[in-house]
């Protein structure tokens, strides 16, 4: 019998959540990988804050970049899938996870470290009109507006009176009155008799002294009852205004979770035993606020979940190996350390209390730093030395086959000097050697037109084939991406896509995790072609290293096309911003400034289609246009161009007008740049007129948008249908009928 292929994944282990515990288990797999594991990350918050440094970000003494931890690196060092969604509910009867739209993801193993949320629906109008302090992705943008300098002093009211109540108070009273000399209101509001009850009470004392000492109200034995538009009502009938209220009450679990078969305690939390492990569903485990030690209770602490992350590694290890599981008992006594503002920290461990110190601050600051150093700081990808039979290549040094890295995506392709010559030559040797076959027209465009039958509704074929290596790991998202980026042709060639067949070349894997690749990447692309009119008709599926998903597209187009020929001063327009290639290239290697954010800036454009551009287009058309690819701005323009023949027409780009994705420039400052550029670049020269970078003109676009030449009379027009309609027009320069041939950049 054939050994299984250490290759092939075995078995599907779906992390949900990126928090304290979670992100241990990714860091670990990072340094000790199971060959045979497909591993995926689900999680709501690409850029995740960390929770032990909230108060001194709220307070100034941290930017928002050194609380944040970047999941999608995280995720990519560990080697695992990254889906950047949130989970609607699980079957663990099943073994299955859903996305809201999405069908439901099989697992072999799960693991849940999802945080809980502040129940706002306990407080009549609290959703509508007060924050709570989790998820604290959701609190940020909301408290950075109170924050702001420019907004007046304002009056805060918090509810809830634990340790996080307590330092987030104080913390604001830092920012805004000591710093920022606001001379802001802020009332604390407890139903507890004393405050941070779960300490002991000569904590609670120290607290209330301090707040007491920097004018902060403090209600005890009151609670809020009700929250209108900026207005608190007390349960004694008292009304306090308010510009934020910010309730920091104990945390609830996610609300379908009580739809679920999984065994949960008195509060809705998860029941786990002293592995971790479901008490009713063995396959999963969690850790972190969400879920309750049955045997061995201790207070929803991100201390906790910290020690945890180990345990909940190896046991996962185990449960897939078949091992006996290892037993975690969390200690009774641990060090608490709570930020006064100010530089200063109270210490207490067990009944031991010590009063804000500096040394207590920086004790603190020392811990939350070390753990952000952990998860936050990664070597870049190593590159492969070049092959000893690279020595003598130097003239070839753009190849991508001597690149450090090779890019997926659009950039995953031959090059276009390589397809036309290589394109050219098998042409040519078959129409010498055998001169009587019917031999295939010559190809300048990716898409193609064919005649139909006489008869017909005086349509012509439009086809189209593309294909795409797995520029994002989440297989979902890479069908919609895949299938957009091939009707893209067709709406290049003025022609209304009808039907797709697909192919898919899936890794290595058990036929179940297969199956479940295949559903995903379908539905993706079914539903982002239903949205095109596009019917899916058939299709072909293979097996190599790495995936991939193409669509052989085809569309009709009015059989009698006329074109405007382009003409001096005419217009370029273009649809979508440029810079997906350096973006998913410097993440791929992990360059610093190539963080979860920008990658889901690439993503977004990627993920959108052409077909509305395309429509207001062709109101104001018809008019000739590319699709701006793999190759580059610059070859497709020039490809653009060539149609016009026997003119040598150029065009001249104003360099100040490009769309870029926010973040791209730095990048390129930092020599962030595809392994395809290189070849793009031969095969478009340019001419700068300035000092403008060439790099992004070359950079292999994946899911692009469309190139058009638009005859001068027509572009005011244009641009403000694109306005009122929301769609994103660009001017980036205009046609020089010079006989030229050439492509300027000006600044």
């Amino acid at each position: 019998m054939k050994p299984v292929s250490a290759t092939s994944d075995l078995r599907h282990l779906v992390l949900v959540g990126g928090g304290h515990a979670q992100i241990a288990v990714l860091k670990k797999f990072a340094m000790d990988p199971m060959p045979g594991l497909r591993l995926t990350l689900i999680s709501r918050d690409v850029m995740t804050p960390y929770s032990g440094m909230l108060p001194g970000y709220i307070e100034g003494a941290y930017q928002k970049d050194e609380i944040t931890l970047d999941l999608s690196h995280l995720a990519r060092h560990a080697g695992a899938r990254f889906i950047h969604d949130e989970i609607s509910f699980i079957d663990p009867d099943r073994k299955t996870v859903t996305i809201t739209g999405r069908p439901p993801l099989s697992y072999d193993l799960l693991s849940l470290n999802i945080g809980a949320s502040t129940d706002l629906d306990a407080i009549p109008g609290a959703r509508e009109h007060a924050i709570g302090i989790k998820p604290i992705s959701t609190l940020l943008p909301r408290l950075d507006e109170v924050l702001d300098p420019d907004h007046d002093a304002p009056h805060l009211l918090l509810a809830g009176g634990g340790a996080a109540g307590v330092e987030t108070a104080l913390a604001l009273h830092q920012r805004l009155n000591v710093d920022g000399r606001r001379n802001a209101r802020i009332t604390l509001v407890h139903r507890g008799k004393r405050l941070a009850a779960e300490y002991p009470p000569a904590a609670s004392r120290i607290m209330e002294k301090e707040l007491h000492a920097k004018d902060i109200g403090v209600r005890l034995a009151t609670s809020l009852q009700r929250v209108e538009h900026k207005t608190a009502i007390l349960d004694d009938g008292e009304k306090i205004t308010a510009d934020l209220i910010l309730v920091i009450t104990p945390a609830s679990p996610q609300k379908w979770l009580a739809e679920t078969s999984l065994a949960r305690d008195e509060h809705g939390f998860l029941a786990v035993n002293s592995c971790l492990q479901s008490v009713s569903h063995p396959e999963v485990f969690a850790a972190g606020d969400i879920a309750t030690l049955i045997k061995d209770r201790r207070p929803k602490a991100g201390v906790f979940a910290v020690r945890a992350g180990p345990y909940l590694f190896e046991n996962l290890r185990r449960s897939l190996l078949g091992q006996k599981l290892k037993t975690w008992t969390p200690q009774r006594n641990y060090l608490a350390l709570i930020g006064t503002g100010g530089g200063k920290a109270i210490a207490l461990r067990g009944d031991v209390v010590l009063p804000a110190s500096g040394p207590g601050w920086k004790l603190k600051e020392w811990i939350d730093r070390r753990f952000m150093h952990r998860f936050t700081v990664f070597p870049e990808t190593k590159p492969f030395p070049p092959p000893p039979l690279a020595h003598d290549l130097k003239d070839e040094s753009n190849d991508p086959a001597l690149a450090e890295m090779r890019c997926l995506g659009c950039a995953a392709k031959a090059g276009w000097n390589s397809l036309d010559q290589g394109l050219a030559s098998a042409m040519d040797h078959l129409s010498q050697s055998n001169p009587q076959m019917i031999t295939s027209s010559p190809i300048s465009q990716d898409s193609a037109v064919t005649e139909l039958d006489q008869g017909t509704s005086g349509n012509v074929l439009v086809q189209s084939v593309d294909a795409l290596t797995a520029v994002v790991d989440d297989p979902f998202l890479l069908g919609r991406i895949a299938a957009l980026h091939a009707l893209s042709d067709l709406y290049a060639s003025n022609a209304k896509p009808l039907t797709a067949l697909a192919l898919l070349t899936l890794p290595p894997a058990l036929a179940r995790l297969q199956q479940d690749d295949i559903t995903q990447i379908l539905a993706g692309a079914m539903l982002a072609l239903a949205e095109e009119e596009t019917r899916l008709i058939g299709g072909h599926t293979s097996e190599s290293a790495a995936l991939q998903i193409g669509f052989s597209v085809t569309g009709t187009r009015p059989q009698h096309l006329a074109l405007p020929e382009p003409k001096e001063g005419d217009a370029l327009v273009l649809t979508k911003p440029l810079g997906t290639g350096i973006i998913m290239a410097a993440h791929a290697r992990g360059l610093a400034g190539a963080d979860g954010t920008l990658r889901n800036n690439a993503i977004s454009v990627m993920s959108v289609s052409n077909g509305r551009a395309a429509s207001l287009l062709d109101k104001h058309g018809p008019l000739m246009m590319t699709d701006v690819t793999g190759f580059g701005l610059a070859r497709h323009l020039r490809s653009l161009l060539d149609r016009s023949e026997g003119r040598a027409l150029s065009a001249e780009c104003t360099h100040a007008s490009l769309p870029v994705i926010e973040g791209v420039t730095d990048l390129v400052r930092k020599g962030a740049l595809s392994s395809l550029a290189g070849m793009n670049a031969k095969s478009a020269p340019l001419i700068t007129l300035g000092e403008a970078s060439t790099d992004l003109y070359h950079d292999p676009q994946t899911g692009g948008g469309l190139l058009a030449i638009v005859p001068q009379e027509r572009v005011q027009a244009l641009m403000q249908d694109a306005a009122t309609h929301g769609v994103s027009f660009h001017l980036i320069g205009h046609i020089r009928d010079d006989g030229m041939a050439q492509i300027r950049i000006r600044n």
